[in-house]
């Protein structure tokens, strides 16, 4: 386990404090009880194809991939995530959905989605450079809703509009 934690830390996109897309993956205390609760330890060695869970959470301050799906979602889950930042009463909010099973309809069924928590001050990073998956400039479309004003003086490439 400390092999293979060590060779996925090596990644470039991985780092300390939040200051890279995703956090370095630890081995500590709350690590180790979940290794035992499987019946592993830090110096074992799973076999092929073994998921080995490190954590209970899948935060990526906390080391976690950051995997972008969305294009395999339907566009109302985008629309559910709006509503809600709408309904809290904010400009920008990362809200987190727990979707069971992207093909059911959330349009009619109240059990297609859950929402856990809404960020009002959310970590655009690891959209931007996923470990997998498409990477998404948010940060830019944030400062043209943000800073309207800045935006219509054209401080901004032209190809970006």
């Amino acid at each position: 386990m400390t092999e293979l934690v060590a060779q996925k830390n090596q990644d470039p996109l991985r780092g300390t404090n939040h200051r890279a897309p995703l956090e370095l993956i630890q081995l500590g205390d709350l690590e180790q009880l979940m290794l035992k609760e499987q019946g592993l330890t830090i110096d074992s060695i799973p076999a092929k194809d073994q998921i080995v869970y490190l954590r209970e959470n899948s935060n990526i301050s906390t080391g976690g991939d950051s995997i972008d799906v969305t294009a395999e979602f339907s566009d109302l889950y985008k629309e559910i995530a709006v509503a809600a930042v709408t309904a809290l009463g904010a400009k920008v909010s990362g809200i987190d959905l727990i979707i069971p099973d992207k093909e059911i309809d959330p349009s009619t069924d109240e059990k297609a989605y859950g929402i856990i928590e809404a960020n009002f001050n959310p970590a655009m990073h690891m959209h931007v450079y996923p470990f997998s998956g498409t990477g998404r400039r948010l940060t830019l479309a944030v400062l043209k809703l943000l800073y309207p004003e800045v935006w219509a003086l054209n401080h901004w490439n032209e190809e970006e509009k």
